[in-house]
């Protein structure tokens, strides 16, 4: 049964995304429709998170079996992130650090929901319980992540990401008898690839670039064309630099930041503002204790993609420190709300005026959608 899915999703790939997208734009404006309406918006999300990442790999498996083929018939070849061979490479070599990257994955898509069924079926009380376990077993993946990856960046997403649009691809590849023979016949004549044995690197052959090109190759314009950056012929591991003392404790800070947090909520209360600040110094000091550490020593002047990328997304998560109580309820949900009356009076901006109306009440009274966690 699973292998006929698998076989439906790579065989309409473009079909099954715009199912996804539907159904994810449909989670966006489901909020505030009706009685439970947030409930079931975070259920699909939840849902359409988990299938998300299976179907991502088994486009990417198609991918690596010649099995995708974009609207013209032509072979989709997926150059594979920093990102998925950092990640991939410690996954394939530890059992352990691929479970905790996917029991982490679980928690991210699913804890919205989990703390909206607790609210709504257990009451208060229970909910900040349950939140703490879901901080406390977070905290604990992202430092055997932290150990296993040798004292690395743990990012924010731990899982594959997708490097080929649905949206692009045709029907896939069928291997047939005469596929197989025309690929025996060829590989004698010079046009599969040459693999090296120790870097794993394929090289084309000249039939390749000559069909490619349509006969109209030139030394320069291929070598230019084949460039390839250091960091698509690097080692995996070394895509993330081991942290220093002074990176390691930064890191450490960022990965207790939310738990801190849950703590001084439970502890001084939701509207005190100690928390927030507290929350805040934190994170403000782990962002430059490790800032600090990556840019000083010898590797300092090269610059990683995925640290960069992971520094970016941490700088865009202070913004949610305008969207928790207390700096919300005194400064920011006053103005949100004129701007969502203003949007209202205008005719294509009022789609967005009712989206802020209809989500300003899970910002106040939901934790995790404003964590950042």
């Amino acid at each position: 049964m699973w292998h006929k899915y698998a076989n439906f999703v790579v065989n309409n790939a473009a079909q099954v995304s715009s199912i996804e997208n539907g159904l994810r734009t449909l989670t966006y404006i489901l909020p505030g429709r009706f009685a439970d309406a947030e409930l079931a918006s975070e259920a699909i999300y939840t849902l359409l998170s988990f299938v998300g990442v299976y179907h991502d790999g088994l486009l990417a498996k198609a991918a690596k079996s010649g099995l995708l083929a974009d609207k013209e018939g032509r072979l989709v070849d997926i150059e594979v992130s920093p990102f998925n061979r950092y990640h991939g490479k410690l996954s394939h070599e530890s059992d352990l650090y691929r479970l905790a990257a996917h029991l982490l994955s679980a928690l991210q898509f699913s804890e919205k929901l989990v703390e909206m069924l607790v609210v709504k079926k257990m009451g208060e009380k229970l909910r900040w319980k349950v939140v703490s376990l879901i901080e406390i077993a977070k905290v604990v993946l992202r430092l055997n992540l932290l150990q296993l990856s040798g004292q690395r960046m743990v990012t924010g997403s731990v899982v594959p990401e997708r490097l080929v649009d649905p949206a692009g691809l045709g029907t896939a590849k069928k291997p047939t008898a005469e596929a197989d023979v025309l690929s025996v016949t060829t590989a004698g004549s010079g046009s599969m690839p040459w693999k090296g044995e120790r870097s794993g690197l394929k090289f084309k052959s000249v039939r390749d670039i000559l069909v490619k090109t349509e006969g109209n190759a030139t030394l320069s314009g291929y070598v230019t064309s084949e460039a390839r950056e250091a960091e698509r012929v690097a080692p995996a591991q070394s895509l993330v630099r081991r942290y220093n003392p002074l990176g390691l404790a930064g890191e450490l800070l960022f990965i207790l930041r939310p738990l801190i947090y849950v703590i001084g909520i439970r502890k001084m209360g939701k509207s005190d503002w100690r928390p927030w600040a507290l929350s805040l110094l934190v994170e403000l000091a782990s962002r430059q204790m490790i800032r600090t550490d990556l840019h000083t020593g010898k590797s300092s002047a090269t610059e990683r993609t995925v640290e960069r990328d992971e520094l970016s997304r941490r700088k865009w998560l202070f913004l949610y420190y305008l969207l928790r109580s207390p700096f919300f309820d005194h400064f920011t949900e006053s103005r949100l709300t004129r701007v969502a009356e203003w949007c209202n009076n205008k005719p294509l901006l009022s789609l967005l005026g009712s989206l802020i109306q209809d989500y300003q009440p899970l910002w106040q009274n939901y934790y995790f959608y404003t964590a950042a966690s």
